[in-house]
């Protein structure tokens, strides 16, 4: 039959196309795109083929077809490569018991780039008028892989995870080809609006001919940046302080001119803060994209895999990591480059996976790999070496159990506590590492939003802001920012308590005062509530640690604010009973279960009357924590629905087993 034109496709092929065509937009990630194409010619109706296919592409080195993607193909075990002129083995025909659709896909210059595999519903073969539709429907993906393999595509895929403005412009007319989702959500101007408009365009107070003037440098080759400060404008009007770096980046058919727009704002502060709570998490934690490249890693990453930082910085390549372990010998020996293409092939399947390695030296890693939404991934490695050691012990040991059992009983307790402490320690890194990520995704995002919103109102209202509304809007700020460091402290101090590194300082401590200073932070994020305290039994001096006691507070009062957020009334009693010191806090909120107050202090718990209320969990294990570090202890009384009680007992002498760390002068708290 005659080949078939786009003017020879029926009405359903031509709908079905148009919508291939709508969802190929360039600010998509190249993964998101696939799977929505293959799932718009998978489910047209009249080609009654199955929700499953395989895209393959050239691989010139070695005269075969690559995997390159795969959509809902879970129930087929598709080979890593296939041989074009055999097509799909037939282990995998055989398997399915459905007609399969093997496809090539060309280059707009006419070579072959690849293979498109669908699978039928049943062994029938559709007719020859379907397959040629099918077949043209086929060649809009190898549209779609080459313009976003081209060299503007694979700049802006690399940088779409960014959180700074990034803009792909033509160096003659300025006009802006790509812009990153970065630059959509602070400009406030959509993808396509941006296409419109020029770098320049965005600038408060730089022309166009000022712009051009200062590109002069990178047109004639001077130099591949240009750095400056300005001033950003919004669509709504209102402008906020960048520093913008200009690139020219070569290319294989031309070069590239792209601007980045750094914010000099507080979202960098809270980036800060951030970079040190990755830091702070015990075990090696590595993030890559969906290339393998390396976004962000904490120092303990380095340490555990015994790399260079100044080697594999932010960006470097996961294969390049890899190839450098092999050569060294840390795999033993065989093909080298064989092990790492293995290796990066399992990280870049997008499945969870994980695994114990042995380094040369003998120390003992776990590894483990977890995808994220973005097709990138999580590396995270913990040392089990004691864990490994102990359990070799216990294995030595059994054998000789029946020659050496009463002599061996102590170690192998011994051994066995030690192997116990390990597993728990391990579970505790695992706990602190999803409760990281847990807390930056959720936790930080509403007072960032918060701290945005007011700084949006201030700008809008430029020079007539009268002075009740700038004290709302810095009280909000104050309070959000408040929150955030709340976080921080609570997360950095569980880290420090769960890993055996938190000390007293223990110092004579005014208690009253405290609990007033704890009380005046509070009514900065809650100005409805109302505080009664009745704290004159309380001695004029406890021995203690300030800053924990101070934090423990703190956290009592705010939990009173957030599960009573309808009963104003808290109730703060102090006095002293037999050398101990008494203080409660009482709420008339939202109540405890019953079955719920056992766990209430376990990490991350959260009570069942907590739902829609945000926290993380940490809090009352922290306070816990802290008193029983102090040798006290914290009791509970609560009814759902009619409030909570929390009494706390301390010892005003100070804990007795405690190696008081004395200060380098006497320091009474205030």
């Amino acid at each position: 039959m005659q080949p078939m034109t786009w003017n020879d496709l029926p009405v359903w092929a031509l709908l079905a196309d148009r919508d291939i065509l709508r969802a190929a937009t360039p600010e998509r990630r190249l993964a998101d795109v696939l799977n929505d194409v293959s799932s718009l010619i998978t489910a047209t109706a009249p080609l009654d083929l199955a929700p499953a296919s395989a895209i393959y592409l050239v691989d010139s080195q070695h005269d075969r077809h690559r995997l390159f993607h795969q959509c809902a193909a879970d129930e087929f075990a598709l080979p890593l490569d296939i041989c074009p002129e055999d097509g799909m083995p037939p282990s995998v025909t055989g398997r399915s018991k459905s007609a399969i659709y093997g496809l090539a896909i060309h280059h707009p210059s006419g070579q072959r780039m690849g293979s498109v595999f669908f699978f039928g519903r049943t062994a029938k073969r559709m007719s020859q008028e379907k397959l040629a539709i099918l077949r043209l429907l086929t060649e809009e993906i190898a549209t779609i892989i080459t313009h976003r393999n081209g060299g503007t595509g694979t700049l802006i895929d690399m940088v779409e995870l960014s959180t700074d403005e990034i803009y792909v412009f033509d160096p003659q007319s300025l006009q802006i080809t790509r812009a990153n989702a970065t630059a959509s959500v602070r400009t406030g101007y959509s993808a396509q609006a941006l296409s419109t408009m020029t770098p320049a365009e965005l600038k408060a107070g730089i022309s166009e001919a000022d712009y051009r003037a200062r590109l002069v440098p990178l047109l004639l080759g001077r130099t591949q940046k240009i750095c400056f400060d300005t001033i950003q404008r919004r669509r709504n009007g209102t402008v906020y302080p960048v520093k913008v770096q200009v690139w020219r980046i070569k290319g294989e058919e031309a070069d590239i001119f792209a601007e980045v727009a750094i914010a000099t704002a507080d979202q960098r502060k809270a980036f800060g803060l951030l970079e040190q709570v990755f830091d702070a998490i015990p075990g090696g934690i590595g993030v890559f994209d969906n290339r393998s490249r390396l976004l962000m890693a904490n120092r303990r990453l380095y340490d555990l895999m015994n790399i260079p930082p100044e080697l594999f910085p932010p960006g470097s390549s996961f294969e390049d990591i890899l190839r450098y372990n092999a050569c060294r010998g840390e795999w033993g020996d065989g093909d080298h480059e064989a092990m790492v293409r293995e290796r990066v092939e399992q990280a870049e399947l997008g499945l969870p996976y994980s695994f114990e390695r042995e380094r040369t030296s003998g120390k003992v890693l776990a590894v483990r790999s977890e995808p994220l939404s973005n097709g990138g991934y999580v590396l995270s490695y913990t040392d089990i070496t004691v864990r490994k050691r102990a359990e070799k012990d216990l294995i030595r040991n059994r054998d000789e159990l029946e020659k050496t059992v009463r002599q061996r009983t102590a170690e192998i307790a011994a051994q066995a506590a030690a192997l116990e402490e390990a597993l728990q320690q391990e579970k505790n890194i695992n706990a602190m590492q999803r409760q990281f990520v847990a807390m930056t995704s959720h936790e930080f995002r509403t007072p960032l939003a918060i701290i945005d919103g007011a700084a949006q109102r201030l700008l809008r209202k430029k020079g007539g802001i009268d002075t009740a509304f700038l004290g709302e809007k810095t009280q909000q700020i104050r309070s959000a920012v408040a929150r955030m460091v709340e976080l921080m402290e609570s997360f950095l101090s569980a880290g420090r308590i769960e890993t055996g590194k938190a000390e007293l300082s223990l110092v004579d401590c005014a208690l009253h005062k405290l609990i007033e200073q704890a009380i005046k932070r509070q009514k900065l994020s809650s100005h409805h509530h109302r505080f009664e305290t009745d704290i004159d039994a309380l001695p004029p001096m406890i021995r203690c640690d300030a800053l924990g006691i101070s934090q423990v507070i703190t956290n009592l009062l705010s939990n009173a604010i957030k599960y009573a957020p309808r009963a104003p009334d808290i109730l703060i009693r102090g006095w002293e009973e037999e050398g101990f010191v008494f203080l409660s806090v009482k709420d008339e909120g939202v109540g405890i279960d019953a079955e719920d107050i056992d766990k209430l202090f376990q990490p991350y718990f959260r009570a069942r009357t907590s739902t829609g209320i945000a926290g993380t969990g940490i809090g009352l294990s922290l306070v816990k924590q802290i008193v029983t570090l102090h040798d006290g202890d914290i009791f509970v009384e609560s009814q759902r629905g009619k409030g909570t009680t929390f009494t706390l007992v301390l010892p005003v002498k100070g804990p007795a087993r405690t190696t008081e760390t004395e200060a380098a002068a006497e320091v009474h708290a205030a």
